[in-house]
């Protein structure tokens, strides 16, 4: 992981060694904490997150962890464990996150009772402003979580979405393919301002944006009609009006113009 700090000409990166030397694949940040959440991409990946000495200052270091799942330490959560079901999580402390003649931080993390994901990747934040409860009206109970994948999880291997919620230091499955017709290897991942999440498939035919609502319903949004590449990067623009996608291969980036603020009958 490297830093690198703005101009107008090339400058040099900062080395973060504290934040672990692996398979980086996405990060997200606690906005209330500064605490930074990180995937790897890997088929025996763990969920990381680097707790930083200053808010907002990563160059001054700090600690590296990985989450465990307190009843079930050192877990492989391919299959086995039911949608919706909370678990309590605590978090291990990496022994040495750089080390330079081996890749082992999943080895550590595990000797320690880690979890371990197949193939961590995309992770997004979601601080649930404007989230309505059962009744309509805004959720005062609400709190930030943080959604990421494990894209070949599953008993088909069609993948995962877990979401963790640091105020309650819980972990749930919150959906797990259980047919690549549904759901085929979800990359990374957004979630829209009406609340669903906004997946990108990297799997092996024909590769979808997906969507699912809070509920965990799920359904096809956009197809890749170009051909068979990944869709990659989703995002929205900051007023929330504007998707921007990208399909890997040719290289180009789709701008899907809303509105996004509900659903459409």
């Amino acid at each position: 992981m490297f830093a690198q700090f703005g101009g107008t000409s090339p400058v040099e990166p900062v080395p973060l060694v504290e934040m672990g030397r692996f398979n980086h694949e996405a990060v997200a940040v606690d906005p209330k904490t500064g605490i930074v959440y990180q995937t790897e991409d890997s088929g025996s990946s763990l969920f990381y997150r680097f707790i930083p000495k200053q808010y907002g200052n990563l160059k001054a270091g700090g600690t590296l962890q990985a989450l465990r799942i307190k009843d079930k330490p050192e877990v492989n959560t391919t299959t086995g464990f039911v949608v919706g079901h909370k678990w309590d999580v605590d978090w291990v402390t990496i022994p040495e996150p750089n080390p330079t003649t081996v890749d082992n931080l999943r080895v550590q993390g595990r000797s320690l009772g880690a979890a371990r994901f197949n193939r961590g990747e995309g992770i997004w934040y979601d601080d649930n402003k404007g989230k309505k409860d059962k009744n309509g009206k805004d959720d005062k109970k609400s709190k930030g979580e943080f959604y990421f994948t494990a894209t070949s999880g599953g008993p088909v291997g069609g993948g995962q979405v877990w979401r963790y919620i640091p105020g309650e230091e819980t972990i749930e499955l919150f959906v797990e393919s259980q047919s690549k017709d549904e759901l085929d290897m979800p990359d990374n991942l957004v979630v829209a301002p009406f609340g669903d999440l906004i997946l990108c498939e990297d799997g092996s035919g024909d590769n979808f944006l997906i969507g699912i609502t809070p509920s965990g319903e799920i359904y096809k949004f956009a197809r890749n009609a170009l051909q068979t590449g990944e869709f990659a990067g989703a995002c929205f623009s900051p007023d929330g009006d504007t998707l921007f996608v990208n399909i890997q291969s040719p290289g180009i980036t789709l701008a899907i113009w809303g509105p996004w603020t509900g659903y459409r009958d």
